[in-house]
Formats: C-alpha cells, sequence, structure tokens
C-alpha cells in the first residue's frame, strides 16, 4: 500500500503540489474564487495573503495590533481578512484566520531568484489544524478531513 492510499484511507485529501524554479513547493488555489499563486512555507506561523492582492479583490481587512515578519521583513502591519475563502483546488482548509500583510519584500526575493510572486503563503496553522503530511516522493500535501 503507498502512502497516499494509507492517507486515503485514513480520511486525508491529496492535495497536488508543484515547485518552484528553486525548488520550494507551491499549489495554484483560489481567494474568493480568484485565481492565486499559493506557497507551501512550513516555517510561517500562520497563513498570510498578499495585501495588495486582498485589497484588489475587495475583501476587508481590519489592522490588528501586532507587526509581522518573515523572509527579510520585519515591523510589517498584519491586518485580518473577513469572508475570504481560500481553496486549494477542491479543498478548503481550515485556517486559524487568514492575514494579510505586505509580501513585497518576499516576492522581490523570489524575483531576484527568477520566481513568480505568490498570493498566499500557506502556514503552520493549516498543517496543525489537519494533521498535514508532506510526502515529497509524490510532490503532494495531505490534510486530513476536519
Amino acid at each position: 500500500m503507498s502512502l497516499g492510499e494509507y492517507l486515503a484511507d485514513q480520511k486525508f485529501r491529496r492535495v497536488a503540489l508543484s515547485r518552484t524554479g528553486i525548488g520550494h513547493f507551491e499549489v495554484a488555489g483560489t481567494l474568493n474564487g480568484h485565481p492565486v499563486r499559493i506557497l507551501i512555507d512550513t516555517g510561517a506561523a500562520s497563513t498570510v495573503a498578499s495585501l495588495a492582492r486582498v485589497r484588489e479583490l475587495g475583501l476587508p481587512v481590519e489592522p490588528l495590533a501586532r507587526c509581522g515578519a518573515g523572509a527579510g521583513g520585519a515591523n510589517l502591519q498584519v491586518f485580518r481578512v473577513d469572508g475570504a475563502e481560500l481553496r486549494l483546488g477542491a479543498v478548503v482548509p481550515r485556517l486559524g484566520a487568514l492575514l494579510a500583510m505586505d509580501l513585497t519584500h518576499v516576492n522581490a526575493a523570489l524575483a531576484q531568484k527568477g520566481v513568480a510572486p505568490v498570493d498566499v503563503i500557506l502556514g503552520v496553522d493549516v498543517f496543525d489544524a489537519h494533521v498535514a503530511v508532506i510526502d515529497y516522493g509524490s510532490a503532494s500535501l495531505f490534510l486530513r478531513e476536519p
């Protein structure tokens, strides 16, 4: 029995991943029905959307009383996004909360390596909520149904 078959028996759903030109895993998804590029980041504490993309989609945001950081950015204002649905193909991940930040620093670092910008960073909040398994051999993310 393969890992995928075993996890399917355990009520996990498979999300097919692809790799960027520098080896990061990513997945195509949607945010309120609009296509987004999602970076898989096991080091990100929360799932974070690009503030610019969220505003472009007209989603309501509320500033939080804390700052965020990551991938070369520090002291960035963090917003909570209300009423947003993130999908990874057919899978709707359970989020602690969808946050938004200016991801210019992330996308600038990716651009320097020839990688297209991302709209969302999928973080540990989702991996914890779904007891996630990443299978490098099949380039798959498995998320257990809540």
